[in-house]
């Protein structure tokens, strides 16, 4: 009977695993950091006043040193710093880590508050512009190291409180030049697209890009005047009549596609083709819609 040959032993490196514990450190030396995003309520505060009191302080604070050296600030746990402080405590159990830089700092400040309560869209926009500008780091890189599900998420707390600001704005400066309204209306679209075409721009080439918002599928075009003129008379045609535009779309493609070749096996898109290149705004006339009478 023979034996059975060993497998070779193949022995795998562990992936290291930090721990790192916390340390009393005088409540003195502790500053709440001055771009803390997360906001809470003042009943939430008093309720977290009220559990630390009935259970005690059981979860550390993570602080880094300040670049003064004098201290510390807080990254994560703001809120139970000062409610500690507001109960008396004259030390708090803390984690430092003295492995992150300021940007780090900033970037785990803005992660960690995000999934524990409401983000200050005012104090967010200030650190996404901040950090962008002072480090080159883009608005993808940003939503990733924040930890956003996606872009939608991140455009939500990014340009809501711009888009706010840029209203406010316009509603006290009503009667400025219009110029500057424009360039206002601008800015904000241009902050909505950046995020956009970052994510989903690989079609920019062939002139179109489709993302997802608001749980449903949109798709930006960009328009030469031809297409921008026969555009004008669907949606005019749909708004005058009550249709919807899907329908009315889906319904002419459908029709093109049928009464063509385009999609077939030979792929004969000359006609199609023709069709689509003129690039100025005439010959347009059977495309005007048409008064009702």
């Amino acid at each position: 009977m023979s034996k059975r040959s060993k497998r070779p032993v193949v022995e795998i490196e562990a992936t290291p695993k930090k721990v790192y514990l916390a340390q009393m450190i005088p409540v003195a030396l502790l500053t709440e950091h001055p771009n803390n995003s997360n906001v809470q309520s003042k009943h939430v505060f008093n309720e977290l006043k009220e559990s630390i009191t009935a259970g005690g302080f059981d979860e550390p604070l993570i602080v880094v040193p300040r670049p003064d050296d004098v201290g510390y600030y807080v990254v994560s746990g703001n809120h139970r710093f000062k409610a500690g402080k507001e109960l008396g405590y004259e030390e708090l159990p803390c984690i430092v880590r003295d492995d992150w830089d300021a940007v780090e700092a900033e970037i785990q400040l803005v992660r960690r508050n995000y999934v524990r309560g409401e983000i200050d869209r005012a104090a967010f926009t200030e650190t996404v512009n901040r950090l962008s500008s002072e480090q080159s780091l883009s608005l993808d890189v940003l939503m990733e190291r924040f930890g956003f599900e996606d872009s939608d998420a991140f455009a939500d707390f990014y340009t809501q409180e711009k888009v706010k600001e840029k209203r406010t704005a316009s509603a006290v400066s009503a009667s400025n030049n219009n110029a500057n309204q424009q360039i206002k209306m601008i800015d904000d679209l241009g902050v909505i697209l950046s995020v956009i075409f970052e994510k989903y721009g690989s079609t920019v080439g062939e002139s179109f890009v489709v993302f997802p918002a608001g749980g449903r599928n949109h798709i930006f075009i960009q328009a030469t005047a031809a297409l921008k003129r026969t555009m004008d008379a669907v949606v005019l045609h749909c708004v005058t009549t009550g249709l919807d535009i899907n329908t009315v779309l889906g319904g002419l493609l459908q029709i093109g596609i049928h009464s063509s070749s385009f999609l077939k096996t030979n792929n004969d898109a000359s006609a199609v083709l023709e069709a689509g290149s003129v690039q100025g705004e005439t010959n347009f006339d059977l495309i005007e819609p048409k008064e009702v009478k």
